[in-house]
This record gives structure tokens, sequence and C-alpha cells, in this order.
């Protein structure tokens, strides 16, 4: 007589065990994971040399040029700092968590080759 509920029982466990699975890939869709914003790093400048983001973007500088550069936030580095990137490398991705506007520079070759981030409230 045990025997005789023990399939429907084992049949309704796994059923809900596979729905389970189903709803968590279901939910880690909606979390959309963003591909980092791109700047190449071409001769003594950056491309784009300004650059509009929202809260929550990552960028990745790319040194297109024969020569190590960086990309170093103005106030020496407190916001981001990619360290050196050589050539035909790229940095790590740099995540921007806060609004506002971010002057940044190399630190290979100073002020003269400089950018600007602008980060805006996060898109919706």
């Amino acid at each position: 007589m045990k025997s005789m509920y023990l399939i429907p029982v084992l049949c309704t466990l796994n059923l809900v065990g596979i729905l389970c699975i189903f709803a968590d890939q279901k939910e880690g869709d909606t979390k959309a994971k963003t591909k980092p914003i791109a700047v190449t790093i071409e001769s003594l400048g950056y491309d784009p040399k300004k650059l509009d983001i929202h809260v929550g973007d990552s960028v990745v500088w790319t040194n297109k040029s024969r020569t190590t550069h960086s990309a170093t936030s103005d106030d020496d580095g407190k916001a981001f700092d990619t360290g050196d990137i050589k050539p035909d490398k790229s940095s790590e991705p740099e995540k921007f968590e806060k609004e506002g506007e971010f002057k940044y520079h190399c630190n290979v070759h100073g002020k003269a080759m400089s950018g600007i981030i602008s980060v805006m409230p996060a898109e919706k």
C-alpha cells in the first residue's frame, strides 16, 4: 500500500525540482549583463575623447598604438586607474557606480593626452 503512494510522490517532487530550475533560469535572464563600452587608444588620444555612459556601465580601454598608455582619473587615480596598457592589449573593465564627470589622462604622456567620461543616472 505504501508503494502505491511512493511513485506519485516521487513524480511530484521531481516536477517541483524541474520547475524550480526553470524559474531560476528565467529570473537570471532578466538581469542583463551588459558588455563593456570600448574606448580606443590611438597615437596620443582616446576615441571617443568624451564618452557618455550610465551608472553601472563598465569601460574598457584598448591600446592600438605602438607605445604603452594608461587611463587614470585626474583625482590621482582615486576614481579609476587602468594601470599600464601595453600595445595591442586592453585594460580590465572599470565599472562606474556613481554619477558625475570624470576627467582622465595618460600617466605616461600627461594631461596633454586626456578624455572625459560623463556618467548619467542608470537607465530604467
